[in-house]
């Protein structure tokens, strides 16, 4: 009762200095792989808190990390898939212990498979070469497909319709240009 509030407040002030200490010893953007990182430690602390407060400014923080590192156009592998994998095992965790969160709302959730399905897309943008991004993109959609079938979750065929969409603009939009007229048609 009384000292769950003291020991959320002293929970999140570790994790503020930590995430100095990691922004200065690691420097950017290397620093980004192992924040994404933090950030799963962050959500593991607050189920063994059961705090809905370390939760969502875990949420608010991993966004505005995300955000910033879009932005930056520096990208390193490493940080874009942990980020992907970050964000959907984050959401994961999430779904299946919103009881001890008390968490009723699933904008959290959604926040985390957002921002997972937009950095598997860029992760596999940067990594595989341009004539089999569509393609792997496509196997992205079927693991999603997949998970959802596995897991019993209609979100995450969203996510493999989403994908497909993505998919479908992208091969329009930059793969049919690059083959011959013969084809295109």
């Amino acid at each position: 009762g009384s000292l769950k509030l003291p020991s959320t407040l002293y929970a999140l002030f570790g994790f503020v200095v930590l995430s100095i200490a990691i922004s200065i010893y690691f420097r950017f953007p290397l620093a980004f792989f192992l924040l994404s990182l933090q950030s799963l430690l962050v959500v593991s602390m607050a189920l063994w808190f059961r705090s809905r407060f370390i939760v969502i400014m875990n949420v608010i923080l991993f966004m505005g990390l995300l955000v910033t590192y879009i932005s930056l156009n520096d990208p390193i592998h490493s940080a874009n898939f942990s980020f992907a994998i970050i964000s959907l095992i984050t959401a994961r965790i999430i779904n299946w212990k919103k009881t001890l969160l008390e968490i009723r709302t699933e904008l959290i959730r959604n926040a985390y498979l957002f921002s997972g399905f937009l950095m598997v897309l860029l992760s596999l943008y940067y990594v595989v070469p341009d004539k089999f991004e569509s393609l792997s993109w496509t196997g992205a959609a079927l693991l999603f497909f997949i998970l959802s079938v596995i897991l019993s979750n209609v979100k995450y065929r969203y996510l493999a319709i989403a994908t497909m969409v993505a998919t479908t603009f992208h091969v329009f939009l930059f793969d049919l240009k690059n083959i011959s007229i013969g084809y295109r048609v």
